[in-house]
């Protein structure tokens, strides 16, 4: 029963310190401290939404694009 009550609680977030963290990810995270990243995308087109935020508001909006 322990198992099952533990599974349910929230893990805590986990502070990782700079000197582990993967060298590939480095650039990437000084050019957006720095303000500096660039990220390629397709214009799909666009949409009006009624809320600002949400996954299921990104989820219809790009239903009703498709």
């Amino acid at each position: 029963m322990n198992k099952l009550r533990q599974s349910f609680r929230r893990k805590k977030d986990v502070y990782v310190p700079e000197a582990s963290r993967p060298h590939q990810w480095q650039t990437d995270e000084e050019g957006v401290r720095t303000g500096k990243c660039s990220f390629p995308v397709k214009y799909l087109g666009h949409v009006e939404v009624d809320e600002s935020r949400g996954m299921h508001i990104c989820e219809d909006a790009v239903k009703r694009l498709k």
